[in-house]
């Protein structure tokens, strides 16, 4: 489903991205752990075109990511970020809508109908006629994981999606991307979140400097790493004090 082949991505002379191969397959989760800075994000931008990749190539459903296919990659892959970034002036169920039917040309009424039925999904179909300033930071990223599966995509990206959020929502939004994970979406999450990659995720990858450090079931990988580095990042995670 997606694919990284010897990719590589620099900011001027950083280099972010070194050499980075992986792939995930149709139906898995996997989560990208290391600490800020390690070019995670970067991983994701670079699917959908926010950054250009230097070096090596990148497929998503078989076919490379480049300036003449991103088009079609950012129907097929959504992208839920740290903060959702909701029009302020449109509703919830507005805002749901939008890509639907600006984008995909679904006619309104069917693209409403879909919306209630995924603001339902994630609890927030009592909330559709809101502004996002009447809701909280954790009703707004569910609004936003709705608004990216109303693409109807075959991939999602999050990009800590928990991080901006107060603690007591942060169990709200990975309660939607359990049922996600349960469902069979595909999913490449970036997320400090340890106990939740240690359940849903079918593969993990530790990045530190831009490189791949260790990779292996989500589960295995997040109990017992098998590099130095990684059993430092994560003892320094499950135990800050």
């Amino acid at each position: 489903m997606i694919t990284f082949s010897g990719v590589a991505k620099a900011f001027g002379t950083r280099a972010v991205l070194r050499d980075i191969s992986f792939n995930v397959a149709a139906g898995q989760v996997a989560c990208l752990i290391g600490p800020s800075g390690s070019g995670k994000s970067t991983v994701l931008r670079c699917i959908n075109g926010l950054e250009t990749h230097d070096s090596g190539t990148i497929e998503v459903d078989g076919a490379p990511v480049s300036a003449v296919t991103l088009p079609l990659v950012r129907h097929k892959v959504s992208m839920v970020f740290q903060r959702p970034n909701l029009f302020p002036h449109r509703t919830v169920l507005e805002n749901v809508t939008e890509g639907p039917v600006h984008v995909l040309k679904q006619a309104p009424a069917d693209a409403n109908d879909f919306g209630m039925a995924l603001l339902d999904k994630v609890g927030m179909a009592d909330r559709a006629s809101n502004f996002p300033d009447q809701l909280s930071g954790g009703q707004q990223q569910l609004v936003g994981i709705a608004r990216a599966l109303a693409m109807r995509p075959i991939a999602i990206l999050f990009d800590e999606p928990t991080s901006a959020l107060d603690p007591e929502r942060v169990g709200e939004v990975l309660r939607v991307m359990r049922t996600l994970a349960e469902e069979g979406m595909t999913m490449l999450i970036v997320t400090h979140e340890m106990g939740f990659a240690r359940e849903v995720a079918d593969r993990a990858l530790f990045i530190d400097e831009g490189v791949i450090v260790e990779e292996g079931g989500g589960r295995q990988l997040l109990t017992a790493p098998a590099h130095d580095r990684t059993r430092l990042f994560l003892d320094r995670v499950l135990n800050p004090l």
